[in-house]
């Protein structure tokens, strides 16, 4: 399986629901970006790092209000993401998760443009 295939597999995309339902409920989207109107999806895709072509896990940022890159907690936002993500794995069959297990990031995006030094 390669890297495409595993990111479009439905239980790699329900993993990534399931972390999108949990930032909205427990309100750590707006901890972070501090805009209650803010928007959130994840997603694997693959990302020039360090000049090099890789997969990566994106948090995709969207929100109206001005500034808000400015006050986002990239760190809290990356740590609540990875640490949802780590007890979601199990989750996924083993030829999936062997994949994206190679996933650098996250990498957080605000209106499309990366942020925080990710």
């Amino acid at each position: 399986m390669n890297f495409s295939e595993a990111a479009a597999d439905e239980s790699a995309l329900e993993v990534l629901r399931c972390i999108e339902d949990k930032l909205f409920e427990t309100g750590a989207l707006v901890s972070a970006t501090g805009d209650s109107e803010s928007d959130v999806s994840l997603r694997f895709e693959t990302m020039f790092v360090g000049g090099e072509e890789l997969p990566v896990l994106v948090i995709a940022v969207t929100s109206a209000v001005r500034g808000v890159e400015n006050r986002l907690s990239c760190d809290e936002l990356r740590n609540d993401v990875l640490a949802r993500y780590a007890n979601l794995l199990s989750d996924l069959p083993d030829d999936v998760r062997e994949v994206l297990l190679d996933c650098r990031g996250p990498v957080v995006t605000v209106n499309g443009v990366r942020h925080g030094g990710s």
